[in-house]
């Protein structure tokens, strides 16, 4: 365990005995009866005054609303700015989880009603102006909650205030009518959820001095599917001028996606597409129930809060002008891929045949069934490769060619933890899947979907990997003293690789695309 985590465990330990040495009477010259409990911390914003809750990272302000309600009439439109509230409102717990099903992350919900923002800062913060980080979640555009991160490591440093918004997700948050293409700008393309995400960023710009936090410092930060949401701001006109810095966590930041058709859906919940008054009439569990997994919800370019995609929008000069980090976990997809798990060699090959044709001998050629303790992992290596790794480096190659500073990672803890629905360990318990897809959220953002705690040596990395997200969020150049200088992936190619110092640490490496088989992925066009 590091120095700083040490003492920290330590001081919090000491005030724990502490404290119930005092509830029992047994510190001489204070009894339980005198004991006053902590004030809890209070701020007034702009819609009124709220009290949060005190923590030994800092201060946290939990479930603040930053819209009104998305529902009733207000269901599939843009968000609109919160209501005043009168006395004082109790953030102390953290709104609802958006409608979703039951999955990884949520226990599900029905709730429309979920426009909630959660705050940390370092206690002391409000003296300052601290650099700001907004992290959005991931989830597929259809699953997730802000509520199972936080942002008590940067705290508990000092070093930034950081905000986690909710946002519509689904067919809440993404889904397009001919009614709603006739009410207004935004209609036809039905990004709801990403103009939540803006509204959020608008609540910041007029709040966070409040928190300690600089409206003039704010810094994007998303994973997955909040990773392709930052891609989205990056090349939003409406986003223009509401944050300064993006990073992008395990997600390519490929062509804008044209609306969906909606019509399957309204045939199911019995309304005409053109019909809003019915539409906005089926219940939610009926909503929620009508598409399950991913691939049903995404952003759609095409309209004045995406015009084009962020690729195009780099290309045309559009692209929001802030430094960019980006990367992605050194396994992807292992974790999904585990799911198939025992995978027969011929199953596999068959696969592979069946997905890329005259290509496919190629492709067994680079990803041999054999190439792990199972198919699986030649499965999981294949696609990770195609969707996440090289698809980035096209992304970032595009972004550092319209003039923008590209900073490239990977995170490849071997023996990070999973998520918990892959179980611990993963049957049988000498498969290990790496580093794989949200594994790096956890030393940042605290995970609690994780399956189980980070040890000594990677409670260090987690250290150093604050510290370079730190930097960055302060100064757009992410450095960490005693470490390797990170140069942009335009100079020379190079990827800082994240491991333990027992796996050799931090360290620039150039064989990033060569081990992803990039060549190959990238020259196919």
């Amino acid at each position: 365990m590091t120095t700083g985590r040490l003492a920290k465990v330590a001081s919090i330990a000491i005030a724990a005995t502490a404290t119930a040495l005092l509830l029992s009477g047994c510190i001489a010259g204070g009894a339980a009866d005198d004991a006053a409990p902590a004030a809890a911390p209070q701020v007034e914003i702009e819609q009124g005054a709220l009290t949060g809750v005190a923590t030994a990272d800092g201060v946290e302000y939990l479930g603040i609303p930053f819209a009104k309600p998305p529902v009733g009439d207000l269901r599939w439109r843009e968000p609109e700015a919160p209501e005043p509230w009168a006395g004082v409102l109790d953030a102390s717990k953290p709104g609802p989880d958006c409608a979703q099903t039951v999955n990884g992350d949520s226990d599900g919900s029905l709730s429309e009603n979920c426009l909630y923002l959660n705050v940390y800062a370092p206690d002391d913060a409000a003296k300052e102006k601290l650099p700001v980080v907004v992290f959005l979640h991931g989830g597929g555009y259809t699953a997730g909650t802000p509520n199972i991160y936080d942002g008590r490591n940067f705290a508990a440093t000092g070093d930034a205030v950081t905000v986690i918004p909710a946002y519509r997700l689904g067919l809440f948050g993404f889904f397009a009518t001919a009614a709603t293409a006739e009410e207004g700008e935004y209609g036809a393309q039905g990004n709801w959820g990403m103009l939540d995400q803006q509204q959020a960023l608008r609540w910041v710009q007029e709040n966070i001095e409040t928190f300690g936090g600089d409206p003039d410092n704010v810094t994007i930060v998303g994973e997955s599917a909040g990773g392709g949401s930052v891609c989205f701001q990056l090349a939003s006109p409406t986003a223009e001028g509401l944050f300064d810095k993006a990073v992008v966590q395990s997600m390519a930041c490929g062509a804008g996606a044209p609306a969906s058709d909606p019509t399957e859906f309204t045939a199911q919940w019995g309304c005409a597409a053109d019909d809003a008054e019915c539409l906005r009439a089926v219940p939610t569990s009926t909503i929620v129930g009508t598409a399950t997994g991913f691939g049903f919800a995404s952003p759609a370019a095409g309209g004045p809060d995406q015009p084009v995609g962020p690729l195009e929008a780099a290309a045309d000069g559009t692209l929001a002008d802030v430094p960019i980090m980006m990367g992605v976990t050194r396994d992807e997809w292992l974790g999904f891929a585990s799911a198939q798990y025992p995978l027969d060699p011929a199953e596999y090959e068959a696969g592979v045949t069946a997905q890329f044709g005259a290509l496919a001998p190629d492709v067994l050629e680079l990803y041999p069934a054999d190439a792990g303790e199972d198919p699986i992992f030649a499965s999981g290596w294949l696609s990770g490769d195609s969707m996440f790794a090289c698809p980035s480096v096209v992304a970032s190659d595009g972004f550092a060619d319209a003039g923008r500073s590209v900073y490239f990672y990977e995170f490849a803890d071997e023996t990070t933890p999973g998520w918990r629905s892959l179980g611990d360990p993963f049957p049988p318990s000498t498969l290990d899947l790496g580093a794989t897809h949200t594994t790096e959220l956890q030393y940042l953002f605290n995970y609690t979907a994780a399956q189980r705690a980070l040890n000594d040596e990677q409670l260090a990395l987690a250290d150093q990997m604050v510290a370079l997200w730190s930097s960055f969020f302060e100064t757009g150049t992410p450095s960490i003293d005693g470490g390797p200088e990170w140069s942009t992936f335009a100079d020379g190619r190079e990827v800082l690789e994240l491991k333990t110092e027992e796996a050799g640490g931090l360290e620039m490496i150039d064989t990033f695309e060569t081990a992803h088989n990039c060549g190959f992925w990238n020259g196919l066009g």
